[in-house]
This record gives C-alpha cells, sequence and structure tokens, in this order.
C-alpha cells in the first residue's frame, strides 16, 4: 500500500487518496443519504474496492449537481502565468484547432451539451485553475488528459485561448454597412473574406490619413489620394515617402469598389486590400516604405488607445485583431466607401433637363458616337471598361494602346508583366469621373489640360504599331471641342469633394458661414440678358432644389436690370423661388473672392 497515485498535483497514498475522493463524492451526490458517511476501511480490499468505484465515477461529470467544477479546490487558486500576448495567443489558437475542435468546434460550441458546450454559462464560470486541472487530467471516457502530451505552457495557452472563445461570445455584431448608391448604381463586390461594415470603414479612413503608415512618418494614403482633387495629387508623376519619384501618375479611387483591376498596368491586382499592400511595402519604387519595417508600424498603432478600441471594434472575432491583414481591409474597407455619382450630368440622366448646359449635351451626343469612339474605352455608368460588380460573372480588365508615345516606348506598361510585343503601350483606361479635377492626364502626366487631351485623340495620337483600332484623326470643328469640354466638365461631382466623412480627419476644417435657407451661392459662368438668362456654379444649393452642390444650373431673373454689372467669374449669392419647371433668382449680391 505505499504505492503512491496523484490527485491533482498533489501525491498521495491509496488511502488518503480513497479519503479525499469521499469528500468529492459527497459533493458530487445531490442527496448525501446516496453515499455513506463512513468508509470501512478494515479489509485493504474495501478501499482499493472503493478507491477503484471513485477513480471511475467521480471524472465522468465536470461538474457536481450545483455546477461546481470536479477540479480540486486548490485549482481555484492557481494563476494563469501567461498574458495575451500574440504568441500566445495564436498558439493556443493552434492547439486547439489541432486537439480539440473534433470534440468542441471551432469556436467551442459544437453543440448544447454541457461536456462539450465551452461556452456554456457553467464552464465560464470556472476558474482558470480548474480548466488547467481538467486540460492537464482529463475526464476518463470523455477527454483524454494532456499533461503527458502538452508543456505546462502549451495548457496555459490552451486555457488563455479558452477564455477568449467565452469573451466572443459577449461581443458585439460589427454593424453592417448600408449603400447609399446613386440611382442606377450596381452593389460593389466584396471580397468574402472581408465584408464592409461601419467599424471597418471607420478604422480605414483614419488608417488612410495616418502619416503613421510611412516609416519617416511624412506621408500617409491620402497625399497621394487627396479630397479637393478628386483623391489624386495633381503631379505627373507620384512622389514616394523618401522622395523618388515614380514613372506613373496617381490614379483617382474614386469608384474604386467597382474597379476589376488596379494601377495603370498591372493584370494581377484584383483586390483593393492587395493594392494597400504594395502601397505599404514596395520598394521598387518607394511608397511608405515599411519593407521589413513591419514590427515599427505595429509597434506605433498597438501603443495608440484609440487605435486598440477600433480595431477590436472592427475585427471582434480576431484573436489577434492588429495585422497586417486587418490594417489593408480596413483600408480597403474605406476606399470602397468613397462613390461618386451626383455629378450634374447623373442629374440630367436622371431626368432634370436643366441640369447641365445646352452645349454640354451636345458634348455627350459627340462621346457617345462612333465618330468619335470615346466610349468604347470609357463606356458604363462609371465611364471606364474595367468594371466589376455584386452578380457580375465576368469581370471584364480592359487595358489599351491610345498612341500617346511613338516607338521605341520607354515606359512599356502591360508588357512588363505579360512579355507579349503586342502589349507594348497598353494601359488601363481610367475613369473619366471627375475627371475636369484630376490633371494632368495619362500616365505620364504629360497632356495638362483636357483641351490638350482632345487635340491628343484629333489628331489620331503619335502613331505606333500596337495603337488601338478606335485611335484615328477626326475632323472636330471649335464648338464641338468646346461643347465636348463641357460634356466632361458635367461629370464632376462636388459631392465627394466636401463630404466629411471622407475628409482627413487629422485636419480641422472650417466651418462655412451660413446662408438663409432658400439661399444659393457660386461662381458665374455666363450671362444671356436678351433671355433674362443665368448660369451658375453652385457650391450652395437650398432644399428645395433637391440636388447637391457642385451642379451647374440655369437661373431665370425677373428683371434684366438684376444682370447689371455682373460678370462671368464673379461670386454671387442670391435667393430664389421654384416657378413651374425653373427656378428664378432674386435679391443677387456680389461676394468678395
Amino acid at each position: 500500500m505505499s504505492r503512491k497515485v496523484v490527485w491533482g498535483q498533489v501525491r498521495l497514498s491509496p488511502l488518503g487518496y480513497v479519503a479525499k475522493a469521499w469528500r468529492y463524492a459527497e459533493a458530487l451526490a445531490s442527496r448525501k443519504s446516496f453515499i455513506p458517511h463512513r468508509i470501512y476501511i478494515g479489509n485493504p480490499r474495501h478501499h482499493r474496492f472503493m478507491a477503484m468505484l471513485l477513480v471511475a465515477i467521480i471524472p465522468c461529470f465536470a461538474h457536481d449537481p450545483a455546477g461546481r467544477s470536479i477540479a480540486p479546490p486548490a485549482s481555484r487558486l492557481l494563476k494563469n502565468p501567461l498574458h495575451d500576448s500574440v504568441t500566445n495567443l495564436t498558439d493556443g489558437a493552434s492547439l486547439f484547432s489541432t486537439l480539440c475542435t473534433s470534440c468542441h468546434g471551432l469556436n467551442g460550441k459544437l453543440d448544447t451539451n454541457s461536456s462539450t458546450n465551452l461556452i456554456s454559462p457553467m464552464i465560464a464560470a470556472m476558474r482558470d485553475g480548474e480548466i488547467y486541472w481538467i486540460i492537464s487530467n482529463g475526464v476518463p471516457s470523455r477527454m483524454p488528459a494532456f499533461s503527458s502530451k502538452l508543456s505546462e505552457i502549451q495548457r496555459w495557452q490552451l486555457t488563455l485561448h479558452l477564455r477568449h472563445l467565452q469573451k466572443e461570445v459577449e461581443i458585439a455584431t460589427p454593424a453592417p454597412y448600408k449603400w447609399d448608391l446613386p440611382p442606377g448604381f450596381p452593389v460593389p463586390a466584396i471580397p468574402a473574406d472581408n465584408q464592409i461594415s461601419v467599424e471597418k470603414a471607420a478604422l480605414g479612413r483614419l488608417l488612410f490619413y495616418d502619416k503613421r503608415l510611412s516609416l519617416n512618418q511624412n506621408q500617409s494614403c491620402g497625399t497621394c489620394h487627396q479630397q479637393a482633387r478628386a483623391f489624386t495629387d495633381g503631379r505627373p508623376f507620384a512622389i514616394g515617402s523618401t522622395s523618388e519619384i515614380h514613372p506613373r501618375g496617381s490614379m483617382s479611387i474614386v469608384n474604386a469598389a467597382y474597379n476589376s483591376v488596379f494601377t495603370w498596368a498591372n493584370p494581377n491586382l484584383r483586390h483593393l486590400e492587395d493594392q494597400a499592400l504594395v502601397a505599404l511595402f514596395v520598394e521598387h519604387p518607394i511608397e511608405l516604405g515599411l519593407s521589413g519595417k513591419e514590427d515599427i508600424l505595429m509597434d506605433r498603432l498597438q501603443s495608440d488607445a484609440n487605435y486598440q478600441q477600433l480595431f477590436n471594434a472592427a475585427f471582434p472575432a480576431d484573436l489577434v485583431p492588429f495585422s497586417i491583414k486587418n490594417i489593408t481591409r480596413a483600408i480597403a474597407s474605406f476606399e470602397r466607401t468613397i462613390i461618386s455619382g451626383n455629378s450634374p450630368y447623373d442629374h440630367y440622366k436622371r431626368g432634370t433637363a436643366r441640369a447641365i448646359s445646352t452645349a454640354a449635351k451636345r458634348g455627350e451626343t459627340l462621346f457617345f458616337s462612333e465618330r468619335l469612339a470615346c466610349f468604347h474605352c470609357h463606356g458604363g455608368f462609371n465611364f471606364t471598361a474595367s468594371i466589376s460588380n455584386l452578380g457580375k460573372e465576368i469581370a471584364p480588365v480592359e487595358f489599351h494602346n491610345n498612341g500617346l508615345q511613338a516607338e521605341p516606348q520607354p515606359k512599356r506598361g502591360l508588357y512588363e508583366f505579360t512579355r507579349r510585343p503586342e502589349d507594348i503601350g497598353r494601359f488601363k483606361a481610367p475613369t473619366l469621373r471627375n475627371i475636369a479635377l484630376t490633371a494632368p492626364y495619362m500616365h505620364d502626366g504629360s497632356l495638362p489640360t483636357l483641351s490638350a487631351v482632345i487635340d491628343h485623340y484629333k489628331s489620331g495620337g503619335r502613331k505606333n504599331s500596337n495603337q488601338s483600332e478606335f485611335i484615328k484623326s477626326i475632323q472636330l470643328s471649335k464648338r464641338e471641342k468646346a461643347d465636348l469640354t463641357a460634356f466632361l466638365s458635367s461629370l464632376t461631382d462636388q459631392t465627394i469633394l466636401h463630404d466629411q466623412s471622407l475628409a482627413d480627419p487629422f485636419t480641422p476644417h472650417a466651418a462655412t458661414p451660413g446662408l438663409p435657407p432658400d439661399s444659393i451661392e457660386g461662381e458665374i459662368v455666363a450671362i444671356y440678358a436678351a433671355d433674362k438668362l443665368l448660369i451658375v456654379d453652385c457650391e450652395v444649393v437650398p432644399p428645395l432644389m433637391d440636388m447637391p452642390p457642385g451642379h451647374r444650373m440655369e437661373f431665370d431673373v425677373a428683371n434684366v436690370s438684376a444682370l447689371k454689372g455682373l460678370k462671368p467669374g464673379q461670386r454671387i449669392t442670391g435667393t430664389i423661388r421654384k416657378l413651374g419647371d425653373s427656378f428664378l433668382v432674386e435679391n443677387i449680391h456680389r461676394r468678395r473672392p
């Protein structure tokens, strides 16, 4: 009888084991009369039998009828020596995935049985030491003991992981993002592993404008994608955080949620998440310059208490919310909310006949004619051919050689990836939305104005063997050129330029002085005194017009004398009244620049 046995972490004689087991057997019974109050130990066979009986019975239950754990009381005093570090959480999750999911499921609640549902209130009420004890000693016929298979640290890591599974049940699900899409716009196609939420977009907006995302902390994504320039930067060539000049300009990310491919000529970049990853870590040329410096970036963000809350809210199901993958997911989520579809042209197509000028209407006819053939590369609701959206089985990806450079071509475009000679000089046709704001034009910024762009296509390009069949010399009068320019300008959506939900949160924005509720404010474009007509680029419009700011509008005036002294280019304010299908402007006052 000198042989020792193990009870928890204590070695006992068999008799001591039986005596100790008896006290726990009493606790197991809902009615103590089921078990005698004394154990007869006169015959060694008796206590050996009792020990065998109790050893067989007691561990078959994880809890007593009152819900208390079968682990010895001393185990409740054990404290988990490990903290919520990335290593401990990751290793614990890995061990759970390997050893436990077949019985408990990935989330710890394979079914509602109390012994397999690790999220049940009964098990959640257990102390860390009790969980550790059961992992170590197991439950015969139900759960193996892992004391011989796992180190002490690994068992505590499993305990830590179980605690996090239980916490996840209490975490609120992120609020789904509700698309407020312009009429006629399809729902964007979102990657299955990065469904957009309000919390992700809010976090992404902060990351998008945070200069701590560059190694030297002098640039952010927003440096090259400025809201005031329709999310471009106004440069012919982008400049990285180390002042390295890039071979191409920064593309607009307006309506990027619909892009089927990204950048000027890379056919392999199909997701915004991947594009964000390139910006962070690309080395040739350097953009944000964080290659090999991931730990520096993570330290910066994790030390920010605000980011700790935002990452947890955006990725509540992740054991480790702070990760490079989640950074790119959040940025991509914000970028997908930059939707443009409220230009004067959009409102014209929705039935507001006077939303654009007569010249712009003539320009629309030219744009969609086979004579100019602009729409072949810039068609569809987003004025580009490479479009993806929900429900679209095949998302087209198109690259074109627009005759920008005569042979030989130093910037080879798609050829850099395919190595096919016919792809030399082929680039993606970007969206023309807000095109009046995104000069200079083309991938190399070589055309400074819309007028220069139209002249380029009018001349038929600079001729090369790979040139698109749609690029050919055309006859275009001065008035037609002006009409086409007017149409392209009507694609400007002022809404996204002033939308505070898309603005830099690190830069305060001055409030616009208030005007009466029936007022307009803007710049005079043209005056037609004989027709008592005034055309204004409106920056402020009243609710009764039911149109966003940024529209070029025609207004009637009651008396031609109201136009006296006014000139194109002047800024004015005025009040309006609706007369039938027209708006009458009154009380016109000039404002100082």
